[in-house]
């Protein structure tokens, strides 16, 4: 686990986490498990911050009463105001059996307009003893009212590794930019299919556009076209399961940056 999941076990085993938190970063694996790490901490027998005690382990199956996960259905692409309307009302209950209820919406991008708008008072007024901890690649994708209410906090992967890629990233979306090189799309979608994986990869280029597109850094693109390339690179990796070829879903969901 990395350095700030531990960080945010430990201040949610100590009582001092907002209630209401962004965990973001490049890989939703790492995102999961830190928000798995504080519902543990939030309600471990033995008040540390995550062990083998029953409601760890209960959490770790998802089968306790007081930890919820808010997840885009089956046959959905977003998560729904009859969904958010459920937690809000679970939310004002006293815990079953925990100390505290926990509420994990992922990806917390995938709300719908109104399940962000439901969702909104009782992160303004909230409940005792309720923590929700919403999961995203970048708070940007958010509605900035929920953003004013919570907490945002980076959660990395494998930094080093993630670093590297995004600082090549950077280096051909530049170039892209500044001399409109189709070529250079061609080699950021070469450099992800590369990756061991793909899904991560693309998560963290959608980081990077939408970073871009709130001027971080500024690029010589119109905002719109790298919010499209960053929720096209999201969307392409549903097709992961039932195309083996790499390098063409990344390209698909570039050229959102040329039209």
């Amino acid at each position: 686990m990395n350095n700030a999941g531990a960080l945010l076990a430990d201040t949610a085993r100590r009582g001092e986490l907002h209630h209401a938190v962004i965990l973001h970063g490049p890989s939703a694996e790492a995102l999961r498990d830190a928000a798995i790490r504080i519902a543990k901490a939030l309600n471990c027998l033995n008040r540390t911050s995550g062990d083998d005690c029953l409601a760890c382990q209960r959490i770790e199956r998802r089968i306790h009463p007081d930890v919820h996960f808010i997840e885009v259905g089956s046959e959905r692409k977003l998560i729904s105001v009859e969904q958010i309307r459920d937690i809000v009302a679970a939310a004002i209950l006293r815990p079953y059996e925990g100390r505290n209820k926990v509420f994990i919406i992922d990806p917390a991008d995938a709300l719908s307009a109104g399940g962000s708008n439901s969702l909104l008072k009782t992160l303004e007024e909230p409940v005792r003893d309720t923590t929700f901890i919403l999961l995203t690649r970048s708070p940007d994708l958010l509605l900035p009212t929920i953003r004013s209410r919570s907490q945002a906090i980076y959660v990395g992967g494998n930094v080093q590794r993630d670093e590297e890629l995004a600082a090549d990233i950077a280096v051909l979306l530049e170039q892209f930019a500044t001399k409109k090189e189709s070529a250079a799309l061609l080699a950021i979608a070469a450099v992800l299919a590369g990756q061991e994986d793909l899904s991560q990869s693309m998560a963290l280029l959608a980081e990077i556009l939408c970073d871009a597109a709130a001027g971080r850094p500024a690029l010589a693109i119109p905002r719109e076209r790298l919010l499209a390339a960053a929720d096209a690179s999201v969307f392409n990796t549903r097709w992961l399961m039932v195309n083996a070829d790499a390098r063409m879903i990344v390209e698909q969901a570039l050229p959102a940056l040329i039209t």
